[in-house]
């Protein structure tokens, strides 16, 4: 099992000088690159870092964090390209006063995923989830698709209860699903490999068909013993334009949140104004009522969505903070889908107990000029 860095968290390499000696200086070559692990390794080092210990005899070591450098290579082109997980290789070669050098390499597989800080350093550095979401019941609306992220390492076996539904596994959130299988109670598996464009696996599941309290059930074959069961609640508003907020949560994986109620569309300007001669001196002075004397320009717009949640369960409190969390969302309706920046900088997590009836209220903004100014 790989061990894994959340480069949105710090990530630390400690280097120590070898029993007895004291050390002088460390070199880290960081290799970072996407594709089959060792095969695809670039011929050089991607960066190459120079630390020496603190003079304090008390610190006979170095640290380097690495999740910054890490980022520049997790990317994603929407609907085109994405690298949600980089093989990152670390060779150390460090020098103690003596003279005498040695070296050690660690391979890592990161994501762009973070950890929380009651979880400590480093928190998925041993084991990952199977299943890369936090909740395990979730929304469906009946027509448009499930997708659902998986970690791949773990060769999950996948069952369903859910009737009728054309399923398929691709390595990206937004691919077209090709079904592979469509029987109720059959059990399909996902393959490792050690390319990094495969490490996360989106269940896709296009359905007509869903019941309430369908369930999805991922067991490992791989690695810690993990079973997990996604149990389906589906919506049925008619009233409402149906809404999917994209967005990456704090796995690096991508996750839908649904949006089924009210939604209401804000369009907004800014602009300067100046004041414009239109006084025509060629006869008689005199001016055009019908011309702007007041004359605006340099016109820009932007549009915002303000978008709520159905009644739903505690069990996507979670997904909804990490989402308000998230650096990249895209929204979805039935025809298109946007990039749009969350505007809901806090949210009151609501419960049962307190609130009786769980719904949010979320704004967006979409990241983009109404008016093309493109250039």
């Amino acid at each position: 099992m790989s061990t894994v860095i959340n480069a949105r968290s710090p990530y630390y390499i400690k280097q120590v000088a070898d029993s007895g000696k004291t050390l002088q200086s460390v070199e880290l070559n960081l290799f970072i690159y996407s594709g089959v692990k060792g095969t695809d390794k670039p011929p050089t080092a991607t960066y190459t870092l120079t630390k020496t210990p603190l003079t304090s005899t008390a610190n006979n070591y170095v640290v380097f964090e690495i999740s910054e450098l890490i980022r520049d290579y997790l990317y994603t082109e929407y609907y085109d390209e994405a690298q949600d997980a980089v093989w990152v290789e670390a060779d150390i070669d460090y020098t103690h006063t003596d003279e005498t050098t040695d070296s050690n390499n660690t391979d890592y597989l990161a994501f762009d995923g973070f950890g929380y800080f009651e979880e400590g350093a480093n928190p998925r550095q041993t084991s990952t989830p199977m299943v890369l979401q936090s909740n395990h019941c979730i929304n469906v609306v009946n027509g448009r698709d499930i997708r659902i992220p998986l970690f791949s390492e773990y060769e999950p076996t996948i069952q369903t209860e859910i009737p009728l539904g054309v399923w398929s596994l691709e390595s990206d959130y937004w691919q077209e699903s090709e079904p592979t299988w469509d029987s109720v109670g059959v059990t399909q598996q996902i393959t490792d490999s050690d390319d990094s464009n495969d490490k996360i696996q989106y269940l896709i599941i296009d359905t007509e068909n869903a019941l309430n309290g369908d369930t999805i059930t991922i067991t490992s074959t791989v690695g810690t013993p993990q079973t997990t069961t996604i149990t389906i609640n589906v919506i049925c508003e008619p009233k409402f334009e149906k809404y999917r907020a994209i967005f990456y949560n704090k796995f690096g994986a991508l996750q839908s949140y649904w949006f089924t109620q009210k939604s209401t569309v804000t369009t907004s300007t800014k602009s300067e104004m100046y004041q414009r001669n239109t006084i025509d001196f060629t006869g008689t002075p005199t001016y055009d009522v019908y011309k702007h004397n007041k004359q605006r320009f340099n016109v820009t717009s932007s549009q915002s969505i303000q978008l709520n949640t159905p009644l739903q369960g505690e069990c996507l409190n979670e997904p909804l903070e990490q989402m308000i969390m998230s650096e990249y969302i895209w929204l979805e309706d039935s025809n298109s889908t946007a990039p749009v920046l969350i505007k809901t900088e806090s949210i009151k997590r609501m419960t049962g107990v307190n609130d009786k009836m769980i719904r949010y209220t979320v704004d967006f903004e979409y990241a983009y000029n109404k008016i093309n100014i493109v250039r």
